[in-house]
């Protein structure tokens, strides 16, 4: 059933919940920033690995690089739909319609996997592979995917998925990626279903259901407690529920006083124990600090001032310079946000270079990204028709 042309190294399945700490591909000979009592990352600039691939190193802080002419990929696949299987041809509207990624925090791969409603029966996943030297080596599919999928395949075992909009809703886990919930093609209905996709085999497992209905909106992940966190939208803002991952089950679903906004994305910082969200829609921008309780499965959520960074916004926390990022919102494409853990102040960096330009500027990034925090880069993309293109950050 799947396609897939290559793999993680670290995604044997021996690694398991702790992949993520362990499958970095880039070196860290950097020390760690030093920290004064009482402050969260002071630095304002952060330590390069010497292993800096020339077309990343070159750029400036906050220039965007797209990957194309020059720094096209090495594999020839400079728009993820040069590498598409022609059995989707017309049906590949993945990116544009409310869709990300399983936001990667480790090696060099981007994932990009969506569908869903009236837009596209693309159940495929496919990814981007930064890691080269003057050049990127480009696009690949990992899982074809198998056409006119609508329904959902039994609990416990493993068949293709149904395309949905993914929102915020997918977390990568390292040797496994997750997908919560989202709106299934074609009805745009909101599904319960949890997913597991394995890297190393190239299948989808069905896992336990969410405990509801509301299955579309922020995922969050921790290695160490063995669980991800779900945080819905789409009229429950403020429900939530967590789910474990060694007995494959969920937690009650709980709610929150404070709501957090549509078209979300979340961010976690396993070294402050705390998570950033940020949603947006007609209504104005939201932030929140999250506190999370992982072993007592509640989260506390304390208010947070917030510019209008766009919905959809990719969110990562970045532990080198102790910050949150934010990137990507609907109709904010030429700016990146920092965001200051110890006083939550928000700075704006206008972004130089070529320009971001997705399908439709109002549905945002989510987490259609990867954060190579060795190389001090973000790697993503905006359409299918585009190149993907480099943030270089501090």
């Amino acid at each position: 059933m799947s396609t897939r042309r290559e793999f993680l190294m670290g995604a044997t399945g021996i690694l398991g919940a702790a992949a993520p700490l362990l499958a970095r591909s880039q070196a860290r000979p950097c020390p760690p920033p030093q920290i004064s009592a009482g402050e969260f990352g002071n630095a304002t600039t952060a330590c390069t690995s010497s292993n800096v691939p020339a077309y990343i190193a070159s750029l400036a802080p906050f220039e965007v690089r797209s990957l194309s002419g020059n720094y096209s990929p090495d594999n020839g696949t400079t728009t993820l739909r040069s590498v598409m299987p022609s059995m989707w041809a017309g049906n590949d509207d993945i990116i544009r319609p409310w869709s990300g990624g399983p936001k990667s925090l480790a090696g060099t791969k981007m994932y990009v996997h969506g569908g869903g409603h009236g837009d596209s029966s693309n159940n495929g996943l496919y990814s981007f592979d930064f890691a080269g030297a003057s050049r990127p080596t480009g696009w690949a599919i990992e899982y074809a995917g198998v056409p006119n999928t609508s329904s959902s395949f039994p609990i416990g075992s493993v068949g293709a998925p149904v395309a949905v909009h993914t929102y915020d809703g997918m977390i990568d886990m390292g040797a496994d990626i997750y997908r919560i919930g989202g709106a299934v093609w074609p009805s745009g209905h909101l599904t319960p279903d949890l997913l597991r996709y394995s890297k190393a085999t190239g299948e989808w497992t069905r896992l336990a259901d969410y405990p509801d209905t509301g299955g579309a909106g922020m995922a969050l992940g921790e290695a160490s407690a063995g669980k991800l966190l779900f945080l819905e939208r789409e009229g429950k803002y403020f429900a939530y529920a967590f789910y474990r991952m060694g007995s494959n089950s969920w937690s009650t679903r709980k709610t929150v006083g404070s709501q957090w906004n549509n078209n979300g994305g979340a961010a976690w910082s396993p070294s402050l124990k705390i998570a950033v969200t940020i949603g947006s829609n007609g209504y104005g921008t939201n932030m929140f600090s999250v506190g999370i309780d992982w072993s007592g499965e509640t989260i506390t959520q304390t208010a947070r001032s917030a510019p209008n960074v766009g919905g959809g916004s990719a969110v990562m926390w970045d532990a080198t310079l102790g910050r949150f990022w934010a990137f990507g919102g609907a109709g904010n494409n030429s700016t990146i946000y920092e965001i200051n853990p110890s006083s939550w102040a928000v700075t704006a960096h206008p972004l130089s270079g070529d320009s971001i330009s997705p399908e439709t500027p109002y549905m945002g990034a989510f987490g259609r990204w990867v954060f190579m925090e060795d190389w001090r880069a973000i790697g993503s993309v905006a359409s299918r028709n585009g190149a993907a293109y480099i943030i270089r950050l501090p």
